[in-house]
């Protein structure tokens, strides 16, 4: 059932009949793959889809004014200590079955619709599967690099996450309170504001 976890990307006229089928993208390897081929890289070597969407969103706010890769680093540190908080040892780390159980979830039948309902789309749970795939490749390890390695995973998500923002964010956080709030009234000026 490839279907539940990927699909091809197409092109064509989105009126196209059965004479014009629509065909797949073909899409260039990554430049590290076609050059060397396939790697054997080890679970900590490799980075997480997470780190290399927050490194590409740190090497683009770069070039921009401002110091945005100061402000991911700074997230980072902050999710990374609150996830080595979240799960403290072994057994809060999620097992492969769990995840498992949570990307099958996802593609059910009252998530979807609710999605479809909100945001006019079926919801993406493939970074569920890759959570899944990723828990699968920690087998190996031993308990106490699982938990770290789980860590900094979730805490690359969490900081990506809080950096670009989502459109649910609706209200900035501030640093400090605004000046003279709550305002302070005399006497005479709340009993003027009550009588009008």
């Amino acid at each position: 059932m490839p279907w539940l976890w990927s699909s091809p990307t197409l092109t064509g006229n989105a009126k196209a009949g059965p004479s014009t089928p629509l065909q797949p993208i073909e899409t260039a390897p990554p430049a590290s793959e076609s050059s060397a081929g396939p790697s054997s890289k080890r679970v900590d070597e490799a980075p997480s889809p997470a780190a290399q969407q927050a490194r590409s969103v740190s090497a683009t706010a770069s070039a921009a004014p401002g110091s945005a890769p100061a402000r991911y680093e700074r997230l980072l540190k902050d999710e990374e200590t609150y996830q080595a908080k979240q799960f403290p040892s072994f057994e809060e780390v999620p097992g492969c079955m769990q995840l498992f159980d949570e990307f099958m979830m996802c593609y059910a039948l009252v998530p979807q619709l609710r999605s479809f309902y909100r945001r006019g789309e079926f919801h993406d749970c493939s970074w569920k599967f890759r959570d899944f795939k990723y828990c699968l490749s920690l087998k190996s390890e031993p308990e106490d690099r699982r938990v770290e390695l789980w860590t900094k995973r979730r805490a690359e998500w969490w900081a990506t996450r809080r950096f670009e923002g989502s459109s649910e964010d609706v209200w900035d956080v501030r640093e400090k309170p605004p000046a003279n709030f709550p305002p302070v009234y005399t006497e005479e000026e709340a009993d003027v504001k009550i009588v009008t």
